[in-house]
């Protein structure tokens, strides 16, 4: 019986710490056996290979060969250190029978004292012993990926081959060598189009395999595989969609063991494919920003340690793997709590503090000391969980950073070690990559961070320029300081220490030198995007599958980049031989060589030399090859450099990019304090600071927010708007009122963070008086979004393109659920009617996670499967219809034949419709934002669900990337489309994607707006104008003045909730 956290009595994300027992009675016999499963789970041990034979435990990526090969956690079949050593003391008989019997034996006394070489020498001899042996073909996946973690990847790739071509091995047991070799290759860095075939091959071995002799684990260690292909050529929500399918598998595969008294061994096997495939949905769940259902896998497997359904093994790696979804989504205090737990668990149970394992739970231990910025903490835990590696050469490689060493070191006040660690670390980089590379530029960005804690500035600001001529002056650097795990910290802390400094002096009154303040607004721009960046990449996958010219240039791009590696990869090979080479001659014993026993070293020293000048030769002809691609892939495709390696120009041009009347409004919050940088086209660029920082203004817009948005509210206990004018006015006094916005007709706004939640149209710009209307800022300016200061230059290098002919394609009112509407006579495709509503309907101010029925009533089509909840339980729209045909009318366009409303309102009806030739493409539905419901990981529109439940009926970002419009507007009518503060970031990149697709502005609305005065507003906004800015403002103004609606929607809830992103002038 599965037990949920609801049954356990404990809340989510609530549950560490504390294990239940059990009430019901258990006999010793099973007890035991749990015990002995729960070491096997956290092991991947077994005490004798069956036919099928699998250890998956397959983790994040980089992680799961370990995982399989690893005794991580001490606990080899429950042996004390001493019984292992005298376990493999014994001699091996000669007898095959008996020395087969023995070797199974050493095989976890091998694991349990951790000795990588022995462990590889018993693999190959089981994997030879075991040829014709019941079970005997497993040990021959297990000798792969041994040999692969521990000794010599390329001895385990080349004995792939020859293993797959033997044809005295069963099917079954070639294909699971192919899959290995795929795996290998998949997390080896080896060129994709390698990898591709490799799986070609295993996924064809596995089908015959599986025709001949069908088997689940087979199917498991094949879809896991294939879960990793897919997320190495960038479909992340496939791969989560095939771990689904193995997790699915692996409880059928349970389910058939209950079923037919398998025996214990094989039943703890196959316990453990569930584990793992559970564990490596977890992390891709993660990869996807879809951390809330990571979380609840990992709860939902907690419950049931509580309830004494597993045992403290997998309770363990449950713990570290909920710390990975808390962290990922922010949940530092509780990330930090299981992780703790998981470590104390692990640490009772003698795991080795080498062991992969163990370092995955301590990991989270240092990454939630971080996010929670106890530097203090983090410093000695790092520290500790370093000096405990001993000298295991592969734990310490997995786990050192001198980047993070040195920067932990600054924080903690350990000024002069953290400054020999980060000019260590950048020696040794600049001797193989040169100075240039950007491998060498980030380490000086971490000698600037500890020469500014010392307060070297002068020295600091040399060292960041290197950092920025990598990072902000050629946009490829970011491909190449790929912002992940702990080098996102690196980067991040360096960036924030300098805009963090730049602030401090700029609120104490000093004038900053404009290089200063332009590299600052270069970093605060940078900073918008990074959040997105990461989105967008992964959402670009089926957008490349229909430009094969491109897909080429990105693959070759790809493969120059990993040769690239591979030639410096070398050039470190070579200088640590160097290194070792020339300590021998420097020391006594071969200094009192004769002569002629010298020359021969000292000529070896000056060849090896030559060489390694020439290998660097090559690395940077390499690096040179590589940039002239990047270079030729940006010169064909400049629309999709823009959105994936953006640029991040600075104050002179963006201001060069302005029109003289507007403001470009730069606004970035980091922890105590706010940049604002107001850049304008006749005017030099204004910098301020104000001591507020992002956690400060977050409580103020969510107050703002309350008494804004009426819809949030009870009915008949709304805040009286006067409550809100001060501070409404306070706000703009402290951030904007000091800038010289003199002359400015429209103000374009690049803000992030708990700015970007609140519509500053409705700042008020002077006290309220008596008799005369409230002084909103929308009175003085237009106001305009933009995700960041570079979208603007992408968005004005294009230029104006020609006017589509006809006037709007709105979608709108999606039926959900299709068993709900009333079957009619074949119609216009405005659609039928829906009938009378079986679900509630949705009302303003919902949250997406509220939009469900509480009780789930229909059965759940298979995407309901891959979202995680019954889509067809989402509240219905019908008054979007009413807004839509108002829409239409005001427009001149025609209602019936250019909406697609009800079950037409579909997501196949959008990518099949031509959009180009519309000026006006209008989508009233929910907006989705990611975490909100599960299974959502990008911003998406809910349309109707399709015919085929096998269809998404969501309309995501990979959606938008492919769609090809000419698009004026593009409006997002829908509940939560701006996103509030929570998300802002993905909001921003569903701008970015519309602007790709070929739209110049985007409407959205950062609340529920009320439909009647929704259809006023937009309609009127819509209207012919001077600018697409200046028509919104008019059409604000008209609402906010009354002339509309009977002097009923004056209310900013009315009228304020509208944000325009975009181009204001075209």
């Amino acid at each position: 019986m599965v037990v949920s956290p609801a049954q356990a009595g404990q809340e989510p994300h609530k549950m560490l710490g504390t294990r239940r027992t059990p009430t019901r009675r258990r006999c010793a016999p099973t007890r035991s056996f749990g015990r002995w499963l729960g070491a096997w789970l956290i092991t991947g041990a077994a005490l004798g290979p069956l036919a099928d034979v699998v250890l998956a435990q397959e983790e994040a990526p980089g992680t799961a060969t370990a995982e399989d090969a690893d005794a991580q956690d001490g606990l080899a079949g429950g042996l004390s250190v001493e019984e292992a050593r005298r376990l493999l003391a014994e001699p091996l008989p000669d007898a095959l029978d008996a020395r087969y019997a023995l070797l199974q034996r050493q095989w976890p006394a091998a694991r349990r004292i951790e000795d990588r070489a022995r462990q590889i020498e018993i693999a190959r001899a089981l994997m030879t012993l075991g040829r014709g042996r019941p079970g005997g073909e497993g040990w021959i996946r297990l000798y792969l990926i041994t040999e692969y973690t521990w000794g010599s990847s390329g001895t385990a790739l080349a004995a792939c081959e020859p293993l797959m071509a033997d044809r005295q091995l069963s099917a079954a047991a070639r294909a699971a060598v192919a899959l290995r070799q795929t795996y290998f290759l998949a997390n080896g860095g080896q060129d994709r189009n390698v990898m591709l075939r490799a799986w070609s091959r295993a996924d064809a071995l596995a089908a015959e395999a599986l025709k001949q002799q069908p088997g689940l684990p087979l199917t498991i260690d094949r879809l896991q595989v294939r879960s990793e292909v897919e997320r190495l050529t960038g479909d992340g929500a496939a791969a989560v969609a095939t771990l689904r399918q193995a997790v699915a598998r692996s409880r059928e595969l349970l389910r058939t063991g209950g079923e037919s008294r398998v025996d214990a061994d094989t039943l703890r096997q196959w316990q453990g494919w569930l584990d793992g495939s559970q564990g490596m949905l977890v992390y891709a769940l993660v990869a996807q920003g879809r951390t809330r259902e990571a979380a609840d896998i990992a709860q939902d497997n907690l419950a049931l340690w509580r309830a004494g359904q597993l045992e403290d093994g997998p309770g363990a790696r449950w713990h570290y793997r909920a710390a990975t979804a808390l962290n990922a989504s922010q949940q530092h205090e509780e990330a930090l709590a299981a992780a703790r737990q998981s470590e104390a668990m692990l640490a009772k149970a003698n795991a080795s503090a080498a062991s992969q394992t163990r370092w995955l739970a301590r990991q989270e231990i240092v990454r939630a000391l971080l996010g929670l910025k106890r530097w203090v903490e983090a410093d000695q835990a790092y520290r500790q969980f370093l000096e405990e590696l001993g000298g295991d050469g592969v734990a310490r490689s997995r786990a050192q950073d001198n980047r993070l060493s040195a920067l932990l070191a600054a924080k903690a006040g350990r000024l002069d070690e953290a400054l020999e660690t980060a000019e260590r670390t950048l020696r040794y980089r600049t001797r193989i990559y040169g100075q240039d590379h950007p491998q060498t530029r980030e380490s000086a960005g971490v000698r600037a961070v500890v020469r500014l804690l010392r307060g070297d500035t002068g020295g600091a600001m040399s060292d960041y320029e290197q950092l920025f001529a990598a990072t902000l002056d050629r946009s490829d650097g970011w491909v190449d300081l790929d912002a992940r795990g702990f080098r996102g910290f690196v980067l991040g802390l360096a960036f924030d220490e300098f805009l963090a400094q730049a602030a401090r002096r700029a609120i104490a009154g000093e004038a900053l030198p404009p290089a200063v303040v332009d590299r600052a607004l270069q970093i605060a721009d940078r900073r918008k995007l990074g959040s997105t960046q990461r989105a967008l990449a992964d959402s670009t996958a089926r957008m490349l599958a229909a430009t094969p010219e491109l897909r080429g240039l990105l693959d070759q791009e790809q493969s120059l980049r990993k040769a690239a590696s591979g030639q410096y990869s070398q050039v470190a090979a070579l200088i640590a031989e160097e290194d070792k080479l020339r300590k021998e001659l420097a020391g006594e014993a071969f200094k009192a060589l004769p002569k002629e026993q010298r020359k021969p070293r000292e000529d070896a020293l000056k060849a090896l030399r030559q060489q390694l000048l020439a290998q660097q030769g090559a690395a940077s002809s390499a690096r040179e090859t590589l940039a002239v691609q990047r270079q030729k892939l940006a010169a064909a495709y400049p629309a999709y450099a823009d959105l994936i390696t953006p640029a991040t120009p600075g104050a002179a041009v963006l201001s060069a990019r302005l029109r003289v009347g507007e403001g470009l409004l730069v606004v970035h919050a980091l922890d105590e304090q706010t940049l604002i940088w107001l850049l304008r086209a006749d005017a030099p660029a204004q910098f301020r600071a104000v001591p507020e920082g992002a956690s400060a203004l977050a409580r103020r817009v969510k107050a703002l927010r309350l008494r804004l948005d009426l819809s949030a509210m009870p009915a008949g206990r709304e805040t009286p708007l006067a409550q809100a004018l001060p501070e409404l006015q306070s706000l703009h006094r402290e951030l904007l009122s000091p800038l010289n916005r003199q002359g400015l007709q429209t103000l374009i706004v690049a803000g992030d963070g708990p700015l970007a939640g609140l519509p500053l149209a409705a700042l008020v710009t002077e006290a309220p008086a008596a008799g005369r209307p409230v002084a909103w800022l929308l009175r003085q300016h237009a106001v305009v979004q933009l995700p960041s200061g570079a979208s603007l230059q992408a968005l004005r290098r294009a230029g104006p393109s020609a006017a589509a002919p006809k006037a709007l394609l709105g979608f709108g009112d999606p039926a959900f659920d299709r068993s709900a509407v009333a079957p009619t006579s074949p119609g216009p495709q405005t659609s039928q009617a829906p009938k009378a509503a079986q679900t509630p309907q949705a009302k303003p101010g919902m949250s997406a996670r509220h939009l469900l029925a509480p009780t789930p009533t229909r059965a759940a089509g298979s995407y309901d499967a891959q979202l995680g909840f019954r889509y067809a339980d989402i509240p219905p729209l019908p008054e979007t219809r009413a807004e839509l045909v108002a829409i239409a009318r005001a427009l001149g366009a025609d209602p019936v034949a250019d909406l697609r409303l009800g079950p037409a309102a579909t997501r196949s009806a959008v990518l099949t419709a031509p959009l180009a030739d519309r000026r006006v493409l209008a989508f009233a539905t929910h907006g989705l934002m990611p975490g909100e419901l599960p299974g959502i990981s990008k911003p998406a529109l809910a349309l109707a669900a399709e015919a085929d439940e096998t269809a998404s009926p969501l309309l995501e970002l990979d959606d938008v990337l492919t769609l090809r419009m000419n698009a004026q507007w593009v409006l997002l009518s829908a509940c939560n489309t701006a996103a509030g503060e929570q998300g802002g970031a993905a909001m921003s990149g569903l701008v970015r994607g519309f602007f790709f697709a070929g739209a110049r502005s985007v409407l959205a609305t950062h609340w529920a707006v009320e439909s009647a005065s929704a259809a006023a507003l937009t309609s009127a906004a819509l209207q012919p104008a001077d600018t697409r800015a200046g028509g919104l403002r008019r059409a604000q103004l008209q609402i906010a003045d009354g002339q509309e609606g009977q002097g009923q929607w004056t209310h900013p809830y009315y009228w304020a909730a509208y944000a325009l992103f975009g181009d204001p002038a075209q």
